[in-house]
């Protein structure tokens, strides 16, 4: 069987230099609530990755595959309207808050990954009704 190859990189860390204005479809790589509290996290965790993770978690799917049902969900949010980016926080010598810098895509797709692994870990530990 020959083997799958790697999703192809479409956007490089850095790409669009330093963003000031959020939209809705961004996704924001960091800790805290005003990260998570972003709409386009919230969606991404809530509405995609549930969509994806049954695909990501099936004893069925290879390794290989899992990369590219990450890529998927990446690609999703990178198709939205308007575009979805993956950006983290810029902050250097103390600078102000609100620029931020796109992470790329295989930055992405690892935080995809560990997203679809940590849905269907907490699905698991969720108490039986």
């Amino acid at each position: 069987m020959p083997r799958e190859s790697p999703p192809q990189v479409a956007v490089f860390p850095g790409q669009g230099g330093i963003i000031s204005n959020l939209n809705e479809n961004d996704v924001l790589s960091g800790r805290g609530n005003r990260i998570l509290s972003h709409p386009g996290s919230i969606t991404f965790r809530s509405v995609l990755v549930e969509n994806y993770k049954d695909e990501y978690s099936d004893p069925m799917t290879r390794k290989a595959e899992k990369a590219h049902v990450a890529a998927r969900l990446v690609a999703e949010i990178r198709r939205a309207n308007p575009p979805g980016r993956f950006l983290k926080e810029c902050i250097k010598d103390g600078g102000e808050r609100g620029q931020y810098v796109e992470i790329g895509d295989q930055k992405a797709w690892q935080k995809a990954a560990q997203a679809l692994r940590d849905a269907n870990n907490n699905r698991d530990t969720q108490p039986l009704l």
